[in-house]
């Protein structure tokens, strides 16, 4: 894998790009922010691009979020790792809504930093049937709070189901497709943690949409790990909810269009 690695301490870098070579990947670093859309995008020119970018929040001249932002107008295609020294919950809800795929807290723990790799390495999208309704899983104890997204996402023509304990959503997702789970993380017997774990076990290839009376820094990690695509502290907005689900879908979409070209254009390399 080629490694990008942008921090402003030079010693952290220095130690990464070590510890990464002996796994095997390519690595550089850059101390600045400044330089590192432009080395990507250089890269991407030279039929070289990044694969990863191991990513500091907080640097001085631009932050690691708002350089992030414009690696996505650019449309990259590099995945990232958010490295950071502050536990701020604010600052994961955030990586979860840029689609971040792992945050690292500092000092980096070079197991946790292989572990995260590892994942980037493995996630791959597979394409999915999109015929039909799309089909909204929500999962919440809040009964009434579940009943009120069911009618608006109905409304919206989702095909839409609730759940009010894990054990419930399990069992619904053993037996049925769901593109998008909308679930609250703090419920009696089973957590919604532990739920969602278990779903992803079952199949990878949902949009998931956290919801939160309870949260704090350590829950929004856990849920930007669970791959979380938005992240919502109750009491809520049902419009800005349907807004997050209708953008889930078509970034889905898009990934798996994506995916499905990639596998067409090797097919005809082969032949």
């Amino acid at each position: 894998m080629k490694i990008l690695i942008a921090d402003d301490e030079i010693e952290i870098c220095k130690r990464l790009k070590r510890e990464l070579k002996k796994e095997g990947h390519e690595v550089e670093y850059r101390t600045s922010p400044l330089n590192v859309l432009e080395y990507l995008k250089s890269a991407r020119r030279n039929s070289e691009p990044y694969n990863l970018l191991l990513l500091n929040i907080r640097m001085p001249e631009m932050d690691g979020l708002t350089l992030f932002s414009r690696i996505k107008e650019e449309r990259l295609g590099v995945e990232v790792i958010i490295m950071t020294g502050y536990r701020e919950e604010q600052i994961v809800i955030e990586a979860i809504r840029f689609s971040i795929r792992n945050y690292l807290n500092k000092p980096i723990s070079l197991e946790e930093l292989s572990s995260a790799i590892s994942h980037v390495q493995k996630k791959a999208v597979e394409a999915k049937n999109d015929n039909g309704k799309y089909h909204v899983l929500v999962v919440d104890d809040e009964k009434d709070l579940c009943r009120h997204i069911k009618r608006k996402l109905e409304k919206e023509g989702y095909k839409t189901v609730v759940a009010f304990t894990g054990e419930e959503c399990i069992d619904y997702f053993k037996k049925n497709r769901v593109d998008v789970v909308i679930a609250d993380i703090r419920m009696p017997k089973m957590s919604g943690l532990e739920m969602l774990e278990r779903c992803r076990e079952i199949n990878d290839d949902f949009i998931l949409i956290i919801i939160t009376g309870y949260g704090d820094h350590e829950t929004a990690k856990k849920a930007l790990k669970l791959d979380a695509y938005d992240y919502f502290k109750k009491p809520l907005s049902l419009d800005e909810l349907i807004t997050s689900v209708k953008k889930g879908i078509k970034h889905s979409n898009a990934l798996h269009s994506t995916s499905a070209f990639k596998g067409r254009k090797n097919e005809s390399t082969d032949c």
